[in-house]
């Protein structure tokens, strides 16, 4: 089974520059992982007045 890893640095700042750019100011991110294995894409929740997103960023 793979396991939810927490973000090391490099991967919080690319996060941050694509929620910056791709969602709405007044938004909370709810979660950010990487899989076990995977370090190629981040999988984060976030949710504001308007909507709540599910989404992957691949690096």
């Amino acid at each position: 089974m793979k396991m939810k890893k927490p973000l090391n640095p490099i991967q919080t700042e690319l996060l941050k520059k694509h929620i910056k750019k791709f969602e709405e100011k007044d938004g909370v991110l709810t979660e950010a992982f990487t899989i076990d294995g995977d370090a190629g894409m981040i999988l984060y929740g976030f949710v504001s007045p308007n909507k709540t997103v599910k989404g992957v960023v691949f690096i």
